[in-house]
């Protein structure tokens, strides 16, 4: 009976991770697909932020998961210069196009990212200081923050 237990434990798990691991690889092919060639996943982006910026821009303004997701699925259907987080971003290199995608595949992205914001690039702590006058390490971002 508790060889059976563990066992059928070991299916859940399994399962559960499985599902968990799809749901992030099709988070990060859509993003592939939709979102990188404007926001760049590593180094610093030449036509719009990058995409570790934008994320700890973000969860900085929302933190909670869901208003992260909506944040994001609102905003690149119709962006707007007076609601962007990222003014610095909007003087360099403008507002984004609007981007009609459909709000399903907006929500994959939108959770991949909120999940798997990445590792800060070395960079960024330099680039942050001179735009905001502090540093991004206090406590405030994604909680990916780490060098």
């Amino acid at each position: 009976m508790k060889a059976s237990l563990v066992m059928a434990s070991a299916i859940l798990l399994t399962s559960a991770t499985n599902t968990f691991s799809a749901s992030q690889e099709q988070g990060a092919e859509k993003f592939q697909q939709l979102c990188s060639s404007c926001h760049v996943a590593e180094g610093q982006g030449k036509i719009a932020p990058p995409m570790f910026g934008m994320v700890d821009h973000v969860k900085r303004a929302h933190p909670n998961r869901e208003d992260f997701i909506n944040y994001i699925v609102n905003w690149v259907p119709y962006p707007d210069a007076s609601k962007a987080l990222m003014p610095g971003a909007v003087k360099k290199f403008g507002v984004m196009p609007a981007l009609p995608f459909p709000e399903s595949d907006l929500r994959i992205v939108a959770e991949f990212l909120y999940d798997n914001g990445g590792k800060m690039p070395d960079w960024y702590a330099e680039h942050y200081q001179a735009e905001h006058g502090k540093s991004p390490m206090n406590g405030q971002g994604s909680g990916k923050i780490s060098k």
